[in-house]
């Protein structure tokens, strides 16, 4: 199977503003409300404060080409903040 071309970079410029995070995780995503059924996916959990109430908003990631895009997509733009980064 060919590898997937990541989406050209954007150029516009973008504020990207939203809510205070107060930290991340990663890990795996059943759909068992106890999560002891098999994984199914990849979630990030962004730990924020929406309203005075403290949520996380999750991102689950249920194929590994979303995987490798989203690793790709930060690499790249890893290097456009950081070029002397290894």
């Amino acid at each position: 199977m060919a590898k997937k071309r990541l989406p050209p970079v954007n150029t516009e410029p973008k504020a990207f503003l939203g809510p205070k995070v107060f930290g991340y995780s990663v890990g795996e995503w059943c759909p068992s409300r106890d999560g002891s059924g098999p994984a199914e996916a990849v979630a990030i959990a962004i730990e924020t404060e929406i309203a005075g109430m403290q949520m996380d908003i999750v991102l689950r990631l249920k194929t590994p080409e979303r995987v490798d895009e989203l690793i790709q997509l930060l690499l790249r733009h890893k290097r456009g903040v950081w070029p002397d980064s290894p």
